[in-house]
């Protein structure tokens, strides 16, 4: 790709200083489409420059612009032919819009997530102080994850019509609210209802990959996604390590109780959903070409119709490779968010003293601490910090040495030493092998959802 500067001058049209510096066209109204949807359809001619892109001309003009397409002046390579998609990534660069939008994005996703598994960290303490049953446990982790599978559904569309930045700061600075207000429950019911609406900033994962594709090109989104989506869910890794040592601050000299510890440590979650939410919405962009709003109101880009989403969603629905896709997912992700939720309790509670005996005092034969406990179930999410861009790389590579069926084949081979890890990890009994088979199994549960990633944008191109 050349790097030459260019301009929406070029395009002929007057083009005053937009949102942000970026220059922002006032007429006329164009069918700009930078969805997640804006993928060409796959090119297998080999023989061509532009494998793995659209071979028709006109199709990527009549989406994006209606005359030869031109780009932007970036500060990276970009391809006009994709909506000015950035081509590379560069992880060291803050520069807007690509750069800052794809740090934005995982930063914002990070603290959702830190917000969104703040209580299973906490969960002996609380489950002890409320009262809560085995089962009474398990419904608060069922709801909480519930929650999210119905509202990802309509963050999608939302995305489309407002922009994957507005929606993700709506999510983070709302979602604050239930998360604050968790430290007011004093019942089962009460833990419910709150854990309901925070498994609802669960859906920033929808915003954070609708994000980063709208921003990086074919050749580079499945590492993109499985960066940002991978050091997002990072969150939920930390959170196990630092919420359980706040509250041991909280309490440390017996002054507060334990009843009012745990509360007072949820506050720091909501605190940061705040301020990274104003962050992300008024220092990030939602597309190459600016922000949604702007582009609208100088009717650069159209509004997208609720019957093209509708029938963009059922064209989706009927592809048999999204469910089957959507299983493989679940098998990873699903698994992952489930393992999350029950970690640091069953830590807690499963493993004891040798020789004690559990029926003179369960809590004195406990191996470990509420917090001793929770620092080796973070192990399960640090594992983001790599293992989902590991999966995102190497879907990258066996797609360029064997196209789709490269893909394809990398997803098998992750999913598969996934299930052998976790059949091994639920059969050892001891710490300290314990613990190597929960870091592998987390290893390749990362780096599955990051070869996911690598073939969602293929689904459903057009």
């Amino acid at each position: 790709m050349s790097r030459a500067p260019h301009t929406l001058i070029d395009l002929g049209y007057g083009y005053p200083s937009g949102n942000h510096g970026h220059p922002v066209a006032e007429t006329p109204r164009l069918p700009l489409d930078l969805g997640i949807s804006n993928f060409p359809r796959i090119n297998h001619d080999k023989t061509t420059p532009y494998r793995g892109m659209s071979t028709d001309p006109h199709r990527h003009q009549s989406m994006v612009y209606p005359r030869r397409p031109r780009r932007l002046s970036f500060e990276i390579s970009t391809d006009p032919h994709q909506g000015d998609r950035a081509t590379e990534i560069r992880l060291f660069s803050f520069d807007r819009p690509h750069m800052r939008a794809f740090h934005y994005s995982w930063l914002s996703f990070f603290i959702a997530f830190f917000g969104w598994f703040s209580i299973p960290p906490l969960m002996p303490t609380i489950k002890k102080q409320l009262n809560l049953t085995e089962d009474q446990v398990s419904n608060t982790n069922i709801v909480s994850l519930a929650s999210t599978i119905v509202g990802r559904l309509i963050v999608g569309p939302l995305c489309d019509r407002y922009g994957a930045r507005t929606v993700q700061s709506v999510l983070l600075v709302v979602g604050a609210l239930p998360v604050a207000s968790a430290a007011l429950a004093t019942s089962y019911t009460g833990l419910m209802f709150v854990r309901f609406f925070i498994g609802l900033v669960g859906c920033s994962f929808v915003a954070t990959a609708y994000w980063t594709s709208t921003m990086f090109s074919h050749e580079v989104v499945g590492s993109a996604n499985a960066i940002s989506c991978g050091w997002g869910n990072l969150g939920a890794g930390v959170t196990y390590l630092v919420t359980p040592l706040v509250f041991d601050l909280i309490t440390i000299n017996g002054t507060i109780s334990d009843n009012y510890g745990w509360r007072m440590a949820l506050l720091l979650p909501a605190i940061l959903m705040v301020i990274i939410g104003i962050c992300t919405y008024f220092f990030s962009d939602d597309c190459p070409q600016g922000n949604y709003v702007d582009l609208k109101r100088n009717n650069v880009m159209a509004n997208r119709a609720k019957s093209e989403m509708y029938y963009g969603f059922l064209a989706v629905a009927r592809q048999p490779v999204s469910w089957i896709l959507a299983f493989q997912y679940a098998c990873c992700f699903g698994v992952e968010l489930q393992v999350h939720n029950v970690l640091s309790l069953y830590y807690y509670e499963d493993f004891k003293i040798d020789g004690c005996d559990v029926a003179t005092d369960a809590n004195s034969c406990r191996l470990l601490t509420q917090t001793k406990a929770s620092l080796i179930s973070s192990c399960f999410g640090l594992m983001c910090i790599f293992a989902r861009a590991v999966g995102g790389y190497l879907s990258d590579v066996a797609n360029r040495h064997f196209d789709m069926k490269g893909r394809i084949l990398m997803q098998l081979l992750c999913l598969a030493c996934q299930a052998a890890f976790l059949y091994l990890y639920s059969q050892m009994r001891v710490l300290s092998s314990s613990i190597p088979c929960l870091v592998l199994f987390g290893f390749f549960a990362q780096a599955s959802t990051g070869t996911s990633y690598g073939i969602v944008p293929y689904v459903c191109p057009e």
